[in-house]
């Protein structure tokens, strides 16, 4: 939470008089040729507290170099439902900044949706990427049209912000974390531009989540969703409702498909906390002043929507959180991939052709946008379930050599969570790995795993330090997704226990040798399990080393958090 002390020197620095400043960004005052520098987001945020009453520009925290990052926050009344924007998080994808103050200002002043903002508040991070938005050049983003200079995709550290929703490993996604967990807003929107083809629809808007979940939340998603598609239209838009990436990169006739994507990426991230979001994606190939502009008409159309229905939409979150601490024992489907069912999709792009390089060798589209097309393409829409996992009835318990490193992280996503007794012996489910595979490069600085194995009974007595969290709280179905290691952003599967799966003792060989000797005369029923275990393994049977290991597994000095997930299902 933000500190008395900060939020007393932002009431004080917002009580003075109301001086007049010029509210404008650099992109308005060159007709959208450039955009401003980050010092000029920084100084609008701290100008519009000092214009507007029921406003301030508080610092969320600092990026990997040092820089402030800012948010202004609009409440004009106590205990509305919030609504939180965030651009930048892709700095070369600009336009979000500067539509949004543009936006902002006009509702502010009234010249838009007038009483709104006793409706609903706001808290607006205008470049979540200050870094990223400071390797500032021309070209960084050569498929996009404008601005002349743009900034980066990646933050100083070269990590994909839109990829690190659940590990949290960038003090820019723990400072935004911190303020979600502050405001709990009842919308996120993420204000983007697309990558990939070219085409005439203008803009693309996924309202999340998408997949069915037992409760009101995909309707409710489902419903926004209709009425801003309609909205843009009317306010001349091409919108669709969801990312036109092709099924085929290669073939613009192979279609799109609608999926549900893990939580690492942020509008997905607020479904596994059962919040609803927006993703908003600007074409790339329009002007800079054209995605300005259906950034702006995107929030007014939300906004619009948001007068009558964020109260409702609180209402539905609140059920979703009940629901979510009911789960407990019950079959969450919790991954999707696309069944067959499809529709054919009349989509607008351009006259194309796939042409053999004479330089490479290879072949690419050429589009000709002078010639525009319907592509009569399908739509793959239909989602069936994936990965079925049957919640703990209790929860999940860290063993205390790693909950000190994800407690942090535990309290970044808002999460309950205490600590175990240590020593006590308790029946609980383990996941030993039958097999790891180590992912053969790093994945946002990460060596991710992937591993086989089943969850099994077992007696553990907890170390010192093991947390406990429940099931039975707001968030469950982040909790299982941080913690189930099928899933493809569970701590597992980002590395964060890649020390588990490592030996760290050995016995020399003639140590074994005698060693199995004496396991045999102690126990002859162990000498026809070694004879089996051999004739039914033609690579143990192969192998002096594999032999040596099949009686060291069974020794009493044997490690038994080898292999061993350190998070248990109570």
């Amino acid at each position: 939470m933000r500190s008395a002390l900060a939020f007393a020197t932002i009431l004080t620095a917002c009580s003075s008089p109301r001086p007049k400043l010029a509210l404008t960004t650099t992109a308005e005052a060159s007709q959208y040729v450039r955009t401003g520098r980050y010092d000029e987001a920084v100084r609008l945020c701290r100008d519009f507290a000092r214009v507007h009453d029921g406003v301030t520009c508080e610092r969320i925290g600092l990026s990997g170099e040092g820089r402030d990052i800012v948010a202004l926050a609009i409440a004009k009344r106590k205990n509305l439902p919030v609504i939180y924007l965030q651009a930048g998080i892709h700095a070369g994808e600009i336009e979000g900044k500067d539509a949004g103050f543009w936006f902002l200002r006009d509702l502010l002043d009234g010249k838009i949706l007038p009483g709104a903002l006793d409706k609903v508040s706001v808290v607006f991070v205008p470049v979540m990427n200050p870094d990223g938005h400071e390797r500032f050049r021309a070209n960084n983003r050569p498929n996009q049209r404008g601005p002349e200079e743009m900034g980066w995709r990646t933050n100083a550290t070269r990590l994909n912000l839109n990829r690190d929703f659940v590990k949290a490993d960038a003090p820019e996604t723990q400072a935004v974390l911190s303020l979600i967990d502050d405001y709990k807003p009842v919308l996120l929107v993420d204000l983007h531009c697309t990558d990939g083809a070219k085409f005439e629809q203008d803009l693309s808007v996924t309202v999340t989540p998408v997949a069915p979940r037992g409760d009101q939340l995909d309707e409710t998603a489902g419903a926004l969703s209709k009425a801003l598609m309609a909205r843009l239209t009317q306010l001349g838009h091409l919108p669709v409702w969801f990312y036109p990436s092709f099924v085929d990169d290669e073939d613009p006739m192979s279609g799109f498909a609608v999926g549900e994507a893990p939580p690492r990426f942020t509008h997905f991230y607020m479904a596994a906390r059962s919040r609803l979001a927006v993703l908003v994606e600007a074409h790339s190939w329009r002007t800079y002043r054209e995605r300005a502009q259906s950034t702006y008409h995107t929030l007014q159309a939300i906004f619009e929507n948001a007068v009558t229905h964020a109260e409702t939409w609180r209402e539905v979150e609140r059920a979703a959180d009940a629901a979510d601490a009911r789960l407990a024992g019950t079959a969450v489907t919790l991954g999707w991939t696309n069944g067959p069912g499809k529709h054919e999709l009349d989509f607008r792009g351009y006259a194309f052709e796939k042409r053999t390089s004479d330089l490479t060798g290879g072949s690419w589209l050429v589009y000709d946008e002078t010639r525009p097309q319907i592509w009569k393409v399908p739509i793959y829409d239909e989602l069936v379930p994936k990965v079925t996992i049957k919640a703990p009835a209790r929860g999940y318990v860290i063993d205390g050599g790693y909950a000190a490193s994800l407690a942090p992280l535990l309290v970044a996503h808002g999460l309950r969570w205490e600590y175990l007794e240590a020593g006590k012996p308790e029946r609980v489910e383990v996941f030993r790995a039958t097999k790891v595979t180590f992912a053969p490069t790093t994945y946002e600085g990460r060596t991710r795993a992937t591993i086989e194995g089943a969850w099994q009974p077992e007696t553990r007595a907890f170390t010192e330090g093991a947390v406990f969290v429940p099931i039975a709280q707001p968030g469950a179905r982040l909790v299982m997704h941080l913690f189930e290691p099928s899933l493809p952003d569970s701590l597992v599967t980002w590395g964060a226990f890649n020390t588990a799966f490592e030996r760290k003792e050995y016995i020399e060989p003639y140590v074994i040798e005698e060693e199995a000797r004496k396991m045999l005369a102690a126990d002859p029923a162990l000498r026809a399990q070694f004879d089996a275990a051999v004739a039914a393994d033609p690579e143990l049977a192969n192998s002096v080393d594999a032999k040596r290991d099949w009686f060291y597994r069974r020794h009493p000095s044997w490690d038994d958090r080898v292999d061993l997930v350190p998070v248990y299902r109570r």
